[in-house]
């Protein structure tokens, strides 16, 4: 065998192991989409995910993604690409935007121009869960909801519900996603419940402090929040987990933490629950989560709109 039909043969043996989901970003990492890129949380996705060496595609409503002369550094801005991609809109369009992917982040959610709770944070979350596990190459998916979620009767529950029912539509879309992974081997999913988010600057991964179960939150900056997105798609200790993010000096039991956000209390000797996690590193911050009980639902018992 010649040399040249021995390398042919090899590359593509190695695409073979690697499968279809071998799109690779120019700084090594897979590609991501970003469904929502124009929102607040979604367009620091896009930036992070850019500067820190990933190719991106900003999905939008209508194509098109003022933050990338903005907001991104100039360096990073060739690894984003803007696709136009509505998740009200057809399956074929959603397809479309997350061809080629390894990743995809959903940080869509209701307004007065993009839709309902129940169309965007229920029925839309979940169509691009179906679109995800339907791609050759689309392997993580990263939801955005919110803490408290789980807890109907919590003052953050009750308060946020009172617009158009968006708790319980972001639940309903957490427990349908729980349900479509179960048991998919090689696919898998990370719910991001952030507490009262902020436009402050970034604090970075020291000052965060994840937690399960729901039954803790605080605040946090949009670009942390952002920056744990990302971080997560490469570590297996996110794969099928849930867990609430806020800085640890913000910590309150849920019932607390309506009022502690709206007077902006902080607390710097804190000590963190049994099911917290903190670190120096995104590898020490993530280590230990726990994955979700396969498909069960997560939605708690009580008041509801």
């Amino acid at each position: 065998m010649s040399s040249s039909s021995s390398s042919s043969l090899s590359s593509s043996k190695t695409r073979r192991r690697r499968g279809a989901n071998a799109v690779l970003a120019k700084g090594g990492e897979g590609q991501i989409v970003v469904i929502g890129a124009n929102g607040k949380t979604g367009k620091r996705c896009v930036k992070y995910a850019a500067e820190n060496g990933w190719d991106v595609v900003a999905a939008t409503r209508n194509g098109s993604f003022p933050s990338l002369t903005s907001d991104i550094k100039e360096e990073a801005r060739g690894r984003v690409t803007t696709k136009q991609c509505s998740v009200t809109s057809s399956m074929a369009e959603i397809t479309n935007a997350i061809d080629g992917a390894e990743s995809v982040i959903f940080a869509a959610s209701s307004s007065k121009d993009g839709g309902s709770p129940q169309e965007i944070d229920r029925d839309g979350c979940i169509k691009v869960a179906r679109a995800c596990l339907s791609s050759k190459s689309v392997k993580r998916y990263v939801v955005v909801t919110s803490g408290a979620v789980s807890k109907p009767y919590s003052p953050v529950y009750i308060f946020l519900n009172l617009f158009g029912g968006i708790m319980r539509a972001k639940i309903e879309g957490e427990d349908a996603v729980r349900a479509l992974y179960y048991e998919r081997e090689d696919d898998f999913y990370t719910i991001v419940r952030p507490g009262g988010l902020t436009e402050d600057p970034p604090r970075g991964v020291s000052a965060c402090e994840l937690n399960q179960g729901d039954d803790v939150s605080g605040r946090v900056s949009r670009e942390d929040v952002a920056a744990v997105c990302v971080e997560c798609l490469k570590r297996d200790d996110a794969k099928n987990a849930t867990f609430e993010l806020y800085y640890r000096d913000t910590g309150k039991p849920m019932a607390e933490v309506f009022a502690s956000n709206a007077n902006k209390e902080t607390d710097g000797e804190r000590q963190m629950g049994p099911r917290g996690r903190r670190g120096e590193t995104w590898d020490e911050l993530f280590a230990g989560l726990e994955a979700d009980a396969p498909g069960i639902p997560q939605k708690g018992e009580g008041f509801s709109l």
